[in-house]
């Protein structure tokens, strides 16, 4: 059983508790203006281009055999349309400036990487987390590294927003110890203007998945001018106050924005600025009220 992944990033704190080692996977059925992993978007694998690096050498340009490749006033340009993906100007690429992201990979070789720093997941309460990109669209992959990751007694968690099919959700329940689910806003329209789809499969999912005793934490990240006004936060708290989760508040910020470029995709919220500090913690006050349990850090 294999699947299409981006990394395995070690010793994260910020995918779960303790320290972790996070599963990037590749394939995500939504389009947030604000996301930091672009190149997880696509269930292929993807030709990145970081011009800084790049030596303008033109090596990859004589490689490249059906002419993909140009130079432009300030480096290399690709015509995507026409690239067929075949790695070949990677190869002979010097600086790295040119690389494929995407790997296709075992699941048991995954929990092979894994399982190398188990010392820590036992001595710090962390584990493995399952992140993307949406890792309920490779369901079997998940579903086989989550079954080996059990057998071997490492907590297990999964980032996911939800919008699958509830026989997803239910094959994966045994097998999750803990559920990290974005609700981005509660307003089916305004949901899908800024990711592409609707939220109500969402909601039931998330409810479904309560109702169902999992462990869960609702997370919320904060979008200028999407999501951070006191009502929309509101709104958010009506649905999850009587519900057994915790929360977070999630501060929005750019990094991993200059991959749009690399990836010759377009950024949406290119210019946005942070929240600053201070309108965090007045919008965290209303979590508060509602005696929602929140923390609060950086997405």
């Amino acid at each position: 059983m294999s699947g299409l992944i981006t990394t395995i990033q070690r010793m994260s704190i910020h995918d779960g508790p303790g320290i972790r080692s996070a599963v990037f996977m590749k394939g995500c059925n939504l389009r947030c203006w604000w996301c930091h992993n672009p190149e997880t978007w696509e269930f292929n694998f993807q030709l990145q281009y970081i011009n800084d690096k790049c030596l303008r050498c033109n090596d990859c340009i004589k490689k490249c055999e059906i002419q993909a490749l140009d130079t432009e006033a300030d480096g290399i340009r690709i015509a995507r349309e026409r690239c067929t993906l075949c790695g070949k100007c990677t190869k002979v690429c010097p600086s790295g400036a040119l690389t494929m992201i995407g790997e296709q990979v075992e699941a048991e070789e995954v929990v092979r990487r894994v399982e190398q720093d188990i010392i820590f997941y036992e001595e710090s309460g962390g584990g493995i987390t399952l992140s993307g990109g949406e890792p309920l669209m490779q369901l079997d992959f998940t579903k086989k590294i989550l079954s080996l990751c059990k057998a071997k007694h490492i907590h297990t968690a999964i980032e996911s927003n939800l919008m699958v099919h509830p026989k997803a959700i239910k094959a994966l329940l045994p097998l999750v110890d803990l559920w990290m689910c974005d609700i981005k806003t509660i307003d089916p329209a305004t949901h899908k203007k800024y990711t592409g789809v609707s939220n109500e499969r969402i909601i039931k999912n998330f409810k479904y998945i309560i109702n169902n005793n999992a462990t869960v934490i609702a997370r919320t990240p904060v979008i200028p001018g999407f999501n951070d006004t006191e009502e929309c936060i509101e709104s958010i708290c009506k649905l999850i106050q009587d519900l057994p989760v915790k929360c977070e508040l999630l501060g929005f910020h750019t990094l991993g924005f200059d991959k749009f470029c690399q990836l010759g995709l377009t950024n949406l919220c290119s210019g946005l600025k942070p929240l600053t500090a201070q309108r965090l913690s007045e919008l965290k006050r209303i979590f508060k009220k509602y005696n929602i349990k929140t923390t609060h850090e950086n997405i």
